[in-house]
């Protein structure tokens, strides 16, 4: 079972590096996660239940709201919580052996947790999170990114993780500070009336601006781009 303290820690301190400007979340062995340990999960009273639920919570949020973009690297399977948590990334590329799946009604009778339903639904609409969490069923990568739109990628196994950092350098070309506000526009603009969302990005739009080298910013992307 993931150590839940130990990875909110580790997200705590990353998010307050500035010379950190981009995340890859990857898994060490075959499966991106198994799921939870079901061996664990029924010796938990109640309460213990509710604190590894709200930890978990606590964890996925930190990924979503973390200063720098997070890219998640999906191989094998991923289940359940370590689904809810790659939802909780910001960009989310899939190895061809990839299967996903929310079998937690089906198999344990317990509602999907973590912000899992709340973030499908934002993702991919109601009708098809419905389907996925009540279901159940397990779908390939190729499901995930044509028929669901649940990653943004599908490449072979060996090509995962240099596709991942691939991407990160992309986005590493940018600074922190814009990238940061960049997120926070979008997160912060999903749940509101549009003229507040509106209102948000002009705020994001300032802070990006008042940077002391502006103008050599700017300079530099005339000179490259006549160079290009």
């Amino acid at each position: 079972m993931l150590d839940l303290s130990a990875n909110d820690y580790a997200f705590k301190d990353v998010s307050s590096d500035d010379d950190i400007r981009c995340i890859i979340l990857a898994a060490e062995g075959v499966h991106f996660s198994a799921g939870p340990s079901l061996d664990e999960m029924r010796m938990m009273s109640k309460t213990d239940a509710v604190r590894w639920y709200r930890t978990g919570t606590t964890l996925c949020n930190l990924i979503e709201n973390t200063r720098q973009p997070v890219i998640c690297a999906i191989q094998g399977n991923c289940l359940s919580y370590g689904l809810a948590v790659a939802l909780a990334c910001d960009i989310r590329i899939a190895a061809e052996n990839t299967r996903l799946a929310f079998p937690d009604i089906r198999h344990i009778q317990l509602v999907p947790g973590w912000g899992a339903t709340q973030r499908l639904v934002h993702m991919i609409g109601s009708q098809d999170a419905k389907y996925l969490l009540i279901t159940g069923e397990f779908i390939n990568a190729d499901a995930a990114l044509n028929k669901f739109s649940i990653v943004h990628d599908v490449v072979s196994n060996d090509r995962l993780y240099p596709e991942a950092t691939r991407i990160a350098d992309i986005i590493c070309t940018a600074d922190l500070e814009p990238l940061s506000q960049l997120k926070h526009a979008i997160n912060s603009g999903v749940d509101v009336e549009f003229g507040t969302a509106i209102k948000i990005e002009e705020h994001s739009w300032i802070s990006s601006w008042d940077v002391p080298n502006r103008t050599d910013i700017i300079q530099d992307a005339i000179h490259n781009l006549n160079a290009s």
